[in-house]
């Protein structure tokens, strides 16, 4: 995609351009754009800081610190958006900081391009030492470039709500997932159904071998009597030790006599408490699905969920309530199928007791290769839509990956926003407030000052 190229004459026409360059009109904030030459090299946006001397001088040694980040760049501008008014103090608000941020600038060897401020009613340029002490008229700053360039919708925290669901596609999926629970309790045991990490699910592929020759599984069941297949299903052993059906076989010495028919109050009876046994096909067959998770989490990934499909929603939410099973989306969909497998393949073996490869541990730390940003996209499309239609309890999981998609794609305040809702209904969740200490502590994944991926 070939990037729009907006030239601006003069201050005022600058100010016209960052809320489209950021697709949002910034309140109470502080936004720094990093400059190479004469082009921008991209926007961020922090908390409008309050407070005394130092703390002013520590926000504006971190700002200048992460355009430093950028190798490219060589200057930066600032644009304070305050609700200030020049006329409370007859001057132009924020000046200290301004001061800050050009003494750090000068420090840190980046050329000063410009240090604006958007007050309420005013603006004003803190190099322009004609400035009117009441500012100068917001009026100046209308957008008059071409309307090839979109416009800005709301501030900052626009677009973290959740899409629009009704509570009668909630409950489709809320019974879905009973159904599913039941079915994964009968297929892999109780504790898997109950809200294990899920790894019976899927049979492991072959370990890879150790130095010593010897290969890694993961463990073995405490019950000496029998193995499991793998949804996790007992079956017997024979005496040498091969496994076998759990089942006897049935030969015709085995029959006893045909009991009669049965009828009336008896045969209503029997069919009711059948029914209420009974395990729901659709949600059996769901769970087949996952027998490769990788490859479901890629077809959830490319819109293969149909909108009619409740069972297969319900098992994508099921699935991010379960950090085993969630981390491996998290790495599939920032990464690729592959990458998926391989993650799949290192839980097992990490529950096994070996240790989690550090180069996939990496990318939810914001290291290693740089993310195709349409894959973030649709995986925070398809999150943001299962954090809607889930039910409460189960909300945390999705809410979590909604909060780190967006971090990744640079949207601290979405990403807060995310967290803060499912630390609401989970106080201790561990992505949640894993993306929330990154956003306090202003940290952005090492690919967001890279430059954007063209692919």
């Amino acid at each position: 995609m070939t990037p729009t190229v907006v030239k601006a004459a003069d201050a005022a026409q600058f100010l016209s351009v960052v809320p489209r360059m950021l697709g949002y009109h910034p309140t109470r904030s502080l936004v720094v754009i990093p400059f190479h030459g004469g082009s921008s090299l991209g926007a961020m946006r922090f908390d409008l800081p309050e407070g005394d001397g130092e703390s002013l001088d520590r926000t504006a040694a971190t700002v200048t610190g992460m355009a430093c980040r950028l190798p490219e760049a060589d200057a930066i501008a600032a644009i304070a958006y305050t609700d200030a008014r020049f006329h409370d103090e007859a001057r132009m608000p924020h000046l200290e900081l301004f001061a800050a941020l050009e003494r750090r600038a000068d420090a840190c060897g980046l050329r000063v391009t410009d240090l604006l401020c958007v007050a309420a009613d005013g603006w004003a340029s803190f190099l322009d030492e004609d400035r009117p002490a009441a500012g100068r008229p917001l009026d100046e700053l209308t957008w008059a470039g071409s309307e090839d360039v979109p416009a800005p919708d709301g501030d900052q925290a626009t677009g973290a709500e959740l899409p629009a669901c009704s509570a009668e596609e909630r409950a489709h999926v809320a019974k879905a997932m009973t159904a599913l629970g039941d079915a994964v309790t009968v297929l892999c045991g109780p504790d898997a159904g109950a809200g294990g990490s899920g790894r019976s699910v899927r049979r492991p592929r072959p370990a890879a071998p150790h130095r010593d020759g010897s290969s890694a599984a993961p463990r073995a069941s405490a019950t000496p009597a029998y193995d499991r297949d793998s949804f996790g299903r007992p079956v017997a052993r024979t005496a040498s030790g091969a496994a076998s059906s759990a089942a006897p076989r049935t030969g015709a010495s085995d029959l006893g006599p045909v009991p009669a028919p049965v009828s009336g109050a008896a045969e209503h009876e029997a069919s009711d408490s059948d029914a209420s046994s009974r395990v729901d096909p659709q949600a059996l067959a769901t769970v087949c699905r996952l027998d490769d998770l990788p490859q479901f989490f890629e077809d959830a990934l490319s819109g293969q969920l149909e909108a009619g499909d409740v069972y297969g929603m319900a098992a994508l939410v099921w699935c991010l309530a379960r950090p085993a099973l969630r981390d491996v989306a998290l790495v599939q969909w920032s990464g690729n199928l592959a990458q998926g497998d391989e993650a799949f393949d290192a839980q097992l073996r990490w529950e096994a007791g070996e240790e989690y490869p550090a180069h996939l541990a990496m990318r939810m730390w914001g290291e290693g290769e740089q993310p195709q940003v349409s894959r973030l996209e649709a995986a925070l499309a398809l999150s943001r839509h299962a954090a809607a239609l889930s039910p409460r309890a189960s909300q945390p999981g999705a809410l979590a990956m909604c909060a780190w998609l967006s971090w990744a794609l640079g949207r601290s305040t979405h990403a807060a926003a995310y967290a803060e809702r499912a630390c609401r209904i989970e106080a201790e969740h561990g992505l949640s407030q894993i993306v929330l200490s990154f956003v306090s502590a202003g940290h952005l994944p090492d690919w967001a000052f890279r430059r954007a991926s063209r692919r």
